[in-house]
C-alpha cells in the first residue's frame, strides 16, 4: 500500500495509541450584519461599476460596427473623409500615452545627465581629467589592469611549467632507458 494517502481526512494519533480523526472545527458562518454590507456591496458594484463599464462598452462597439458599416457600404463621397477623421482621432488617442512615457523618459535622462554633471561640478574634477581627458584615463586604468595580469602570469608560468619539464623529462629518461636496456638503438628503430 502506498504511503501517501488519498483520503481527505487525516487521521493522528491519540495518547492511547489508536488512530483517531481530528476534531472538526465549526464551519465559519457570517453575521447578519457582514451579510448586509456584503449585499449592499454586491448591489453598488452592480450600479456604480459593472454597469456604467457595461454601457461604455456597448457604445464604443456599437460605434465601431457603425464605423465598419460606413466603410463596407458609404452612403456618401464624403463618408470616408469622416472615417478618415475618425481613424486619425483613434490613433492620435492611443499614440498620446506612448508619447508622453517616452517623452518623459527622455526628459529624465537630460535631466539625470545634467544633474551627474552638476554634481562632478560640486565635487570637483581631479587635475589629471581636466588635463587628459576621461577617455585616455580610462585607457591607462585598463592598461594597468592589464600589466598586473601579465606580471601574475610571468610570476605563475615557472611554477606551471616546472612539474611538466620535470614529467616529460622523466618519460624521456625512462624511454631512453628501456631503447638501451632492450638494445635496440635509434637506426634500428627507424
Amino acid at each position: 500500500m502506498n504511503s501517501g494517502s488519498t483520503d481527505s481526512q487525516t487521521y493522528y494519533a491519540s495518547q492511547s495509541g489508536s488512530w483517531t480523526p481530528p476534531e472538526q472545527a465549526d464551519p465559519f458562518v457570517p453575521t447578519a450584519v457582514q451579510l448586509q454590507r456584503a449585499n449592499k456591496l454586491k448591489r453598488f458594484n452592480q450600479l456604480a461599476v459593472y454597469l456604467p463599464l457595461g454601457l461604455l462598452t456597448a457604445a464604443i462597439l456599437g460605434f465601431l460596427i457603425y464605423l465598419l458599416i460606413l466603410a463596407i457600404w458609404p452612403p456618401y463621397e464624403d463618408t470616408r473623409l469622416f472615417l478618415s477623421g475618425v481613424a486619425d482621432i483613434i490613433l492620435i488617442v492611443f499614440l498620446l500615452p506612448v508619447v508622453l512615457i517616452f517623452g518623459l523618459l527622455v526628459a529624465g535622462m537630460f535631466g539625470g545627465i545634467f544633474y551627474w554633471q552638476q554634481s562632478r561640478k560640486e565635487a570637483g574634477e581631479p587635475s589629471l581629467q581636466n588635463k587628459y581627458g576621461r577617455f585616455r584615463l580610462l585607457l591607462w586604468k585598463l592598461d594597468q589592469k592589464l600589466s598586473s595580469v601579465y606580471r601574475q602570469i610571468d610570476r605563475l608560468m615557472p611554477k606551471l611549467a616546472a612539474p611538466i619539464i620535470k614529467f616529460s623529462a622523466t618519460i624521456a629518461y625512462i624511454n631512453t632507458w628501456l631503447v638501451r636496456l632492450s638494445g635496440r638503438s635509434e637506426d634500428n628503430r627507424q
